[in-house]
């Protein structure tokens, strides 16, 4: 089972629509389709953190590995990366994705601009020309 589909395990167990589910998480409506529904891309860090504070018996390990049971029997707070270094590196590496993922953003939209104003000056000069 692949976490795409152990998150919407979840929903299914809450009952919840998709949009219900995405309000729950805080992660936008058409982001939990992709990921859920549509399974067309993984979730990321944040919307694998929201996962977890929004739903306290959810056991972690089981969500980002499939390991153990879905639902944790003792009462828990924060996760402790100390006890599972497995789930510290998968949540180390996690944010590293995203970090990548916003900087590639970031470049991409600096070329689109860049791109955007050297048509815009083109035009220019083409029309001043006349060609």
């Amino acid at each position: 089972m692949s976490i795409n589909d152990r998150i919407l395990q979840i929903s299914k167990r809450e009952g919840l629509s998709i949009a219900a589910f995405a309000r729950k998480i805080q992660i936008a409506d058409q982001t939990v389709r992709s990921v859920c529904v549509l399974q067309r891309n993984k979730p990321g860090y944040e919307f694998l953190a929201n996962l977890v504070r929004a739903f306290e018996w959810l056991n972690p390990t089981w969500l980002l590995t499939g390991d153990g049971d879905m639902i944790i029997e003792s009462n828990r707070g924060e996760i402790d990366c100390g006890k599972d270094q497995n789930l510290k590196q998968l949540i180390d590496y996690l944010r590293e994705r995203d970090d990548k993922i916003e900087k590639l953003i970031e470049e991409k939209t600096t070329w689109k601009i860049l791109y955007e104003q050297i048509l815009s000056n083109k035009n220019i000069i083409i029309e001043k020309t006349g060609s």
